[in-house]
């Protein structure tokens, strides 16, 4: 006979495998999403929330054709439950047939820094997610494209009080769609900078001191520095838009993206204004200057002038 305290152990372990074994299993795995770009990513994590499990591939302070794919990416790929790409991804087939993934790919293409393409990506990320893993998000798409609405129909009204249809800008051209959409004037117009030939740019210097450019806009993930240097040789004010949310972290949806962006054109906008109007100031005190100072040269000349009109008086 076992001693006493082995009948115990025993009687426990007995009755712990019972419970577990009448308790039925209610935790179930959550669908693993991959985005491959904090765009796709963000709409699917508004909408979807935690009730999926998300993995976004490319950081958004780089450019996705750029992307480096890791080893760890290959073990995301292959859990994967349904997939989300743009199409301008050039590893992405590399990478699904390496993982042996058999989850769904969902192509969601276009640009998506307008309200209408935000609300195309909205849309078509809400379908991927009822048709493949049976999500309805359906209230919270209605709710968010309410306010994708509401937001644009704000940024318009204060581009309309700001007179930004009479500012000329040289802009990116990944940013291009969105600036003309607020509302501004687009002289010109360029693709990546390390792209860009001497003529290129002597082209643009040309444009944007001839139309008296006023703003010169850079993308963020494209590099920054040529803009800068634009803005420098042409006098305009160097502006810096992003095209990934989550480049902040205030700017967690595709609608923060497109504030945030509307909002730094408005502040450079008003920068100019008071540049231009420093600068008016500074040609006046100059004018005042030269016109004081022709004053007192004509006066000294009066002055010795009478000095020799006297003296000849009185010799």
């Amino acid at each position: 006979m076992p001693p006493k305290h082995d009948l115990v152990i025993i009687v426990v372990l007995s009755s712990l495998l019972l419970v577990a074994s009448l308790t039925p299993v209610t935790c179930e795995e959550k669908p693993v999403i991959i985005a491959t770009t904090t765009v796709l990513g963000s709409v699917v994590q508004d909408l979807a929330g935690d009730s999926v499990e998300l993995h976004v591939v490319v950081s958004p302070a780089i450019c996705p054709a750029h992307y480096d794919v890791k080893p760890s990416d290959v073990y995301v790929f292959s859990k994967a439950s349904v997939i989300l790409y743009h199409g301008f991804e050039p590893w992405i087939t590399g990478l699904y047939e390496a993982s042996g993934s058999k989850a769904k790919l969902v192509k969601i293409s276009g640009p998506w820094n307008t309200p209408d393409g935000i609300k195309k990506y909205y849309q078509e990320v809400a379908s991927a997610l009822r048709e493949e893993l049976g999500l309805d998000v359906s209230d919270k798409l209605k709710e968010t494209l309410e306010k994708i609405d509401s937001a644009a129909g704000e940024i318009r009204s204060r581009a309309d009080k700001l007179g930004v249809s009479d500012v000329k800008v040289i802009t990116m051209k990944w940013q291009e769609g969105f600036v003309k959409w607020v509302g501004f004037d687009v002289a010109a117009d360029f693709g990546p900078p390390e792209k860009l030939s001497s003529a290129d740019v002597n082209k643009l210097v040309e444009i944007g001191k001839n139309e008296r450019v006023a703003l010169v806009i850079s993308n963020l993930q494209s590099g920054t520095k040529f803009g800068e240097s634009l803005a420098a040789e042409i006098g305009a004010v160097h502006v810096v838009l992003s095209n990934f949310p989550w480049s902040d972290p205030e700017v967690k949806t595709l609608m923060d993206l497109m504030e945030r962006n509307a909002d730094e054109l408005f502040k450079a906008t008003e920068l100019y204004d008071v540049k231009v109007a420093a600068l008016e100031l500074q040609r006046m005190l100059e004018f005042y200057q030269t016109l004081t100072y022709c004053l007192i040269a004509l006066a000294i000349v009066e002055a010795a002038l009478l000095v020799y009109l006297i003296r000849r008086i009185r010799s």
